[in-house]
């Protein structure tokens, strides 16, 4: 059976020091976490040997490649990628392309991507994001069509947000996402935004619940597949995903706590008898 694996996000988690980070993610069983990665900015190497010493696993995440054009961006890209390939992460989570970038253009990216992904033998995905290539659920049909070997990484708060609605008219489209989802972002979105405020309160366990499904459906892929792990982020983030009180601009909840609670609860209620 498939075994879940838990990683914590050092995002909104700065100032705090990696190797604090790192040692408060060791001390709530988390099995590895994940970073975004900058290498023109960011001593990388050191990070990853930081994680290995703390026996943590690394996903590295790759959101900042730069330029206004596919032309632009993609050498960036494609070079921010090979080095972070380069120091050995368990997997690279991609925000790839644009969603103002044609299909073609896009392509690119993803199969040149994938050519360096098999050249290191480390597993490169894409994140469903706004923005990006796959900011909405029914272009990602076309790119299915167009490069079957796509591996994404499941966040489909995004979806939500730009479909307004828990996508429940997209049923066809998400189970053909759902067979290619590589990795999970555990965030609970809802119809206007990417982030409930707490999904743990009554005023959103529909939301909850509807995750759960989509992320349940991932895991009984991954089972069908005879895969030996299912890698989970529990995702929750700061402001401005994190909704917080008018004129003191006080976050509503603790970003580490409601990570937490839903790793947690994960271990729990993500089972295969909810099959």
């Amino acid at each position: 059976m498939t075994k879940l694996l838990f990683y914590c996000p050092y995002w909104g988690m700065r100032p705090m020091p990696i190797t604090t980070f790192l040692e408060n993610a060791k001390k709530e069983g988390y099995h590895g976490v994940e970073i975004a990665l900058n290498p023109d900015l960011m001593d990388i190497k050191t990070i990853k040997r930081q994680c290995d010493d703390f026996q943590l696993e690394l996903i590295a995440q790759h959101p900042y490649a730069t330029g206004n054009t596919a032309n632009e961006m993609l050498p960036d890209y494609l070079s921010k990628l090979e080095r972070i390939l380069d120091i050995g992460p368990l997997m690279v989570n991609c925000h790839t392309g644009r969603d103002y970038f044609s299909l073609a253009e896009n392509l690119k990216f993803l199969v040149a991507a994938n050519q360096l992904s098999k050249a290191a033998e480390i597993s490169v995905v894409h994140e469903i994001h706004r923005g990006r290539f796959s900011f909405c659920a029914p272009m990602i049909s076309s790119y299915l069509d167009a490069f079957p070997e796509l591996e994404l990484t499941a966040d489909f708060s995004h979806w939500c947000v730009v479909s307004e609605s828990l996508l429940e008219q997209q049923q066809a489209t998400l189970l053909r996402a759902i067979n290619n989802c590589s990795h999970i972002h555990a965030r609970v979105g809802y119809a206007q935004g990417p982030q409930v405020p707490h999904p743990f309160v009554p005023e959103y366990q529909v939301e909850l619940q509807q995750h759960l499904s989509w992320w349940t459906a991932i895991l009984k892929a991954h089972n069908e597949k005879k895969a030996e792990r299912l890698t989970i982020t529990c995702e929750f983030g700061s402001t401005p995903y994190m909704h917080s009180l008018p004129f003191t601009n006080m976050p509503v909840a603790s970003q580490w706590e409601l990570n937490v609670l839903m790793k947690n609860y994960l271990q729990d209620h993500l089972t295969y008898e909810n099959y």
